[in-house]
Formats: structure tokens, C-alpha cells, sequence
């Protein structure tokens, strides 16, 4: 019963994370230093990139990850709609660097395969 209770509250805690970074990243993605360089995109996606390495790493299950990716892809495909005549995700460079560069990310994490310690280390070890 442990486990099960474990299993919902890190897929809940993972949905809570994705929303945040969702939101933060959304609001964040536009900005940009001195017009040229865009750190509000780089900041977003490195957000994305760790919040959902540190679920895949203090999970032992993937679908915490499962359900981060797809809250992720929910509300960025939310945001960039304009239901009231205000998209918060633009069509621009920076909105498809947002919306494409975040999903891929999470999707990415969530499908790569976990690699063991024996694994890292290979055969090299001396006996």
C-alpha cells in the first residue's frame, strides 16, 4: 500500500512541477538581453531539462516523467492558442523554440533509457 501511495504522490508532485515550469517558461520565454540573445528561451528550456532529469532521477518509475511531458505539451498547445484573442505563445522565433525545444525535452528524458553504475562502468573495472 506504501508504494501505491508513493507511486500517485510522485506523479502528482510531477504534474504540479510541470505546470510551474510550464508557466514560468511561458512567461519567461519572450525575454531577451539586449534584443539580441535570447535568455529567456535558454533559462525556459534549461528549466525544462532539469526539473525533469531531477524527476527521472529520485523516481524509480518512468511515468512520473510520462505525466511531466504531457502536462508540458498540454499547456504549452493551451498557451499558444487564442481563445480570447491573446496568444501567450507567439508564432514567432522564439514561441517555436519554447513550444518545440520544451516538449522535445521532456519527451526526451522521459524515453531515455535508465543506465546502471555496472553499465557506465563497463567492464573495466580491475578485479
Amino acid at each position: 500500500m506504501e508504494s501505491k501511495k508513493r507511486f500517485i504522490g510522485k506523479n502528482i508532485s510531477a504534474v504540479l512541477k510541470a505546470s510551474t515550469v510550464a508557466v514560468f517558461g511561458t512567461i519567461l520565454h519572450q525575454s531577451s538581453l539586449f534584443d539580441q540573445v535570447p535568455i529567456g528561451s535558454v533559462l525556459g528550456l534549461s528549466l525544462v531539462l532539469l526539473v525533469a532529469l531531477q524527476i527521472r532521477i529520485a523516481s524509480g518509475f518512468r511515468s512520473p516523467n510520462l505525466f511531466f511531458a504531457f502536462v508540458i505539451l498540454g499547456l504549452l498547445f493551451l498557451f499558444s492558442q487564442g481563445f480570447w484573442q491573446d496568444k501567450m505563445i507567439p508564432a514567432n522565433q522564439a514561441g517555436f523554440i519554447w513550444s518545440y525545444g520544451a516538449a522535445v525535452l521532456a519527451f526526451a528524458v522521459a524515453m531515455w533509457p535508465r543506465i546502471s553504475s555496472k553499465q557506465w562502468l563497463g567492464d573495466s573495472r580491475p578485479s
